[in-house]
């Protein structure tokens, strides 16, 4: 209606111009017409959809927990709590369409107005008991980290710690265990990788193969007559085919028949030589490998044998993209998943899983039902369609698309995170959210193992660590501002995660 809108510019009139230095004047014009919008909008009050109405509602019943900032006038408060309320709830309503059955909770306050029988969240938190003893309520290990990337895995794992879980273990590269040590004396860090040795074997591979293209070059050819033939026509044959494509008692054939042919000592005994060298350096890339495989085992096995003692463990936070370490992490992944380890994958493992040399582990770890993918928006670009693998009820992971409203999946069934963060998009925020998974899948394990329904639950808990880091988030922004940080979100987990806790007591 008319008076809606004068009402709107009012409103934002009265925000834009009530600052200090305003012209006295001014300042009272715009707040006269913002008292007569007032007035003339109660007496014809605009007809609302009763969907907004009821989002709204949520909205404040949802948000009645947290602190508000005081240096916000009142008035312009809820019209931007209005305005976003409307604006969330059109955009989650046509991106919704053909779901909506399947959408009924959003935020944690729905969970005790929409029941349902696949999920409860009275089996969400471990009890806490005098019983109890160290590694009861979740012990979750990272594998992630490296020489420029230190916070990430500190972020996860002290995000885990502050959920709730008694022991986090951190696997990383040797140059960033000692700055994550650094960071609090509460998380366990090893080394099982050293960046530094990995670049050396990768420079020594590339010297080799640089070397080896030397002599497979189209203009490094010898001539051999076609004896195999049995006749006298005359073929080129590369240096690497002779070592290649056949046995050591058929190069010596094609060698002997090639020395009856040159008449040239000088000639005949390059050709030997450059048969020598390249058999030299086909050996010694051989070596070279197997001395990697033996170093990446080394690491892997490093990893593995925490597992008997693993409720979930994450991978990605500050891994980095080196090609070594993405041999560790394939191995420690196959071998996770023949363990029935619980995997939250985050950041540069999912740019790993896009790449076509790891398509096949990718398609493993979709029908994994104990894996859970955390991508971004340019991360779940650059992975291939879950769909060009067959239909979405053959996978059986979860992926937990983040976003402004976070999309929980498993399969074709889908929940959305609509709860309202803060308004500051701080580095590793992500990482807290995997650290966040980490801790409810581990609580998760411990709660409903061997429990038949705890599939079903375990989406329902990571759409809740969805929904605890969000409320953390705007608790952290409206006391930090544009200053917030993730420290700042740490710091808000734990009291996010006790309201929950009573808001279940008293249901």
């Amino acid at each position: 209606s008319t008076m809606t809108l004068v009402l709107s510019y009012a409103v934002n009139s009265l925000h834009r111009y009530m600052h200090p230095k305003t012209p006295l004047s001014r300042r009272l014009a715009v707040g006269w017409l913002f008292l007569i919008s007032r007035v003339a909008a109660g007496f014809c009050p605009s007809p609302q959809p009763q969907q907004s109405t009821k989002f709204i509602s949520a909205s404040a019943n949802s948000s009645s927990h947290h602190r508000h900032s005081s240096n916000i006038s009142a008035s312009f408060k809820s019209y931007n709590q209005m305005s976003t309320a409307r604006s969330v709830s059109n955009s989650n309503t046509a991106s919704a369409a053909g779901m909506i059955d399947q959408l009924h909770t959003k935020k944690w306050a729905d969970v005790f107005t929409h029941q349902n029988s696949n999920y409860s969240p009275h089996y969400l938190f471990p009890p806490l008991s005098s019983s109890s003893h160290k590694g009861s309520h979740g012990r979750i290990a990272i594998l992630g980290g490296s020489n420029k990337y230190t916070g990430a895995p500190y972020y996860a794992a002290q995000a885990a710690l502050n959920c709730g879980v008694d022991l986090a273990t951190i696997f990383c590269a040797a140059e960033a265990s000692v700055p994550i040590k650094c960071y609090s004396p509460e998380l366990m860090v090893q080394g099982v990788y050293s960046i530094e040795r990995f670049d050396a074997l990768l420079e020594e591979e590339e010297a080799l193969l640089a070397e080896l293209e030397k002599y497979k070059h189209k203009n490094d050819l010898i001539t051999v007559d076609n004896f195999d033939n049995g006749d006298d026509t005359t073929s080129n044959i590369s240096l690497d085919k002779l070592l290649l494509e056949h046995d050591d008692s058929h190069n010596e054939l094609i060698q002997n028949e090639l020395l009856k042919n040159v008449d040239d000592t000088k000639k005949m005994d390059d050709i030997v030589n450059k048969l020598q060298k390249v058999k030299q350096l086909q050996e010694s890339l051989q070596e070279l490998q197997d001395r990697q495989m033996e170093i990446i085992s080394k690491s892997v096995q490093d990893v593995v044998a925490m597992f008997p003692a693993l409720h979930a463990l994450c991978v990605g936070p500050g891994l980095g993209r080196h090609p070594l370490v993405f041999k560790v992490v394939q191995q420690v992944l196959q071998r996770g998943m023949e363990s029935n380890l619980t995997l939250i994958l985050d950041a540069d493992v999912l740019f790993m899983l896009s790449l076509e040399e790891y398509r096949e582990l990718y398609k493993e770890l979709l029908k994994y039902e104990g894996c859970i993918m955390t991508p971004n928006v340019m991360e779940m670009k650059r992975l291939p369609s879950t769909s060009s693998f067959g239909s979405e009820n053959d996978n059986k992971n979860i992926i937990v698309e983040k976003g402004h409203a976070d999309a929980v999946s498993r399969g074709d069934v889908v929940m959305q995170c609509a709860e309202e963060g803060g308004l500051k998009r701080s580095g590793g925020i992500g990482d807290v959210l995997a650290g966040t998974i980490s801790a409810y899948m581990a609580w998760n394990q411990i709660i409903e193992r061997g429990n038949e329904g705890g599939k079903q639950q375990r989406a329902f808990a990571v759409w809740t660590a969805c929904c605890t880091v969000k409320r953390a988030t705007k608790l952290a922004f409206e006391n930090k501002r544009r200053a917030m940080s993730s420290r700042d979100v740490l710091d808000e987990i734990c009291g996010v995660i006790a309201h929950m806790e009573d808001d279940i007591e008293r249901r």
